[in-house]
């Protein structure tokens, strides 16, 4: 008997290894801490992407979300349950989850940022700078774009730049960004920083320009012969008026992107 005992030993170790071998790789690297909600009409299943809008928990079906709270997961690393809650889910905020997505708005692949959509609980590429849930940790390579299957995420809910253009998408962002009820205290600071870059620069932009276009005006009346001078003067100043504005807004998309 006691010479059986080694056999056992390996045979064991031998399941757990291809049990680890073939296990799929989102279920093998799921990390993350979830906490006992309840859901709206108790809705949703593992994978689905939640919203906190009006007090309540619901399933998100919103693209770009403003409101994203977490994804809902089965087998949570450890939890946190309310036992005095009778019907809830356990949702998770941050770390490595399994979520829901579709390739409806373009092939996943590693690396892409997911977003909300308007599909209940499902994810989607972001092709616009705006709220996303987090960065994606495998492709999605399915025979349909309309169909809808699971991939790793590593979620940290928070506003994007995907988009390069500052003109189009700053103050739309710092717009959207602010309407979030979930900001850290260092995105909010970033935020505040940017948003004061922003009104610093147009403030010393048009107060300069407004300065001296009004002596140029003034000056203008005392000498019409000095016009063509003057007018220089009031379109140089427009000019590095531009410049500042544009400063200003260069510094602010650097805060919150770096």
């Amino acid at each position: 008997m006691y010479k059986s005992l080694p056999k056992l030993k390996i045979h064991a170790l031998t399941i757990t290894i291809l049990a680890f071998l073939f296990t799929p790789r989102a279920q093998a690297l799921e990390t993350n801490t979830a906490y006992s909600l309840q859901i709206q009409d108790n809705k949703g299943n593992g994978g689905d992407i939640v919203t906190y809008k009006d007090g309540l928990y619901a399933i998100s079906a919103e693209k770009y979300d403003t409101q994203m709270f977490g994804v809902i997961v089965d087998t949570p690393t450890t939890s946190f349950e309310d036992t005095n809650l009778t019907d809830y889910k356990l949702v998770t905020s941050f770390g490595e989850v399994v979520v829901n997505v579709s390739n409806r708005d373009g092939e996943i692949k590693e690396g892409d940022f997911i977003t909300s959509s308007d599909i209940p609980g499902v994810g989607v590429r972001a092709n616009e700078s705006g709220q996303v849930l987090g960065v994606a940790l495998e492709n999605y390579t399915p025979a349909n774009n309309e169909d809808i299957g699971q991939i790793l995420v590593f979620v940290d809910i928070k506003t994007s730049f995907i988009d390069k253009k500052i003109s189009k998408n700053l103050l739309e962002i710092l717009k959207t960004s602010l309407t979030s009820p979930f900001m850290t205290p260092i995105e909010a600071l970033r935020y505040l920083l940017a948003i004061l870059t922003v009104f610093a620069s147009f403030v010393i932009g048009f107060s300069s320009f407004g300065r001296i276009t009004g002596t140029s005006v003034e000056a203008l009346g005392r000498n019409p012969m000095a016009g063509t001078s003057i007018r220089r003067v009031v379109i140089f100043n427009f000019v590095l008026t531009v410049i500042i504005m544009a400063v200003g807004l260069a510094i602010a998309y650097f805060v919150l992107v770096l």
